[in-house]
């Protein structure tokens, strides 16, 4: 059921029109729309609101956020403003320039809420306070896919922190990357498993076969080889290096 536009009273406001409405389908819209919120806000200015307050409309699928007391208007016009010029530059095919990964996963799988109703026009809409909308089109998923999905893939290695090693279904670690903190999976062979272990929060290295989404970064690593770098406490000092050298000369 739309939502009455005049009765919104929320900053940013998510619409499902729908007659009915299932557990998951509403748990993964809100899921997703709370974290497109969140990592926008976290691009745009380390004063934009870190916690939001929720409001359900009654008699509608409406949900609607809005911060705490005290927040300036100048910095929730920018939020407003930047999800929903976000989501219209991913269905037009353009990547938003305030959508990190995870912002652009979260708005491809609001796309995709209802895909397999096969509505001709879209269901759900972005509010920006109660006088401007945007319908999420089912095209910003096609998009997010180009531009976070695998396309090509090549031999190398990828460096990082390795954080996560599980054995869940198959055997994968994850590494992230120290500088943007983007997380890298790396399939493994079970025999690499013993040095995913003793590797974990390590910094490492992990060699094999690199698939690469669009614009060039890794997004899997099938890998063939772990790499660990040594602890600061086991790299010798500068005068440990001279004492190594002396005794090598001296030799």
């Amino acid at each position: 059921m739309a939502i009455d536009a005049k009765k919104i009273e929320t900053d940013i406001t998510l619409e499902l029109d729908e007659d009915e409405i299932t557990a998951a389908e509403f748990m993964a819209a809100f899921e997703n729309f709370v974290g497109l919120v969140r990592e926008v806000s976290k691009t745009l200015d380390a004063s934009a609101p870190k916690e939001w307050l929720v409001k359900v409309y009654p008699g509608s699928a409406g949900v609607g956020l809005y911060p705490k007391p005290g927040q300036s208007s100048a910095t929730l016009h920018m939020v407003r403003a930047a999800v929903l010029e976000g989501m219209d530059a991913l269905a037009n095919g353009r990547r938003p320039a305030k959508y990190t990964d995870k912002a652009i996963t979260h708005a491809k799988n609001i796309s995709k809420l209802f895909e397999r109703r096969q509505r001709p026009t879209s269901s759900v809409r972005l509010w920006s306070g109660n006088d401007k909308f945007i319908s999420v089109k089912k095209q910003v998923a096609i998009e997010a896919a180009k531009l976070l999905d695998p396309v090509f893939e090549d031999y190398g290695s990828v460096e990082g922190r390795l954080e996560v090693v599980t054995a869940h279904g198959k055997f994968e670690c994850t590494i992230f990357d120290p500088l943007g903190e983007r997380a890298v999976k790396c399939e493994l062979a079970e025999e690499l498993i013993p040095e995913a272990i003793g590797a974990f929060r390590k910094r490492v290295e992990v060699f094999g076969r690199i698939h690469y989404r669009q614009d060039g970064m890794a997004v899997r690593v099938i890998a063939s080889r772990i790499v660990k770098f040594p602890d600061p406490s086991e790299i010798p000092s500068v005068r440990e290096m001279r004492g190594i050298l002396r005794d090598q000369h001296g030799a």
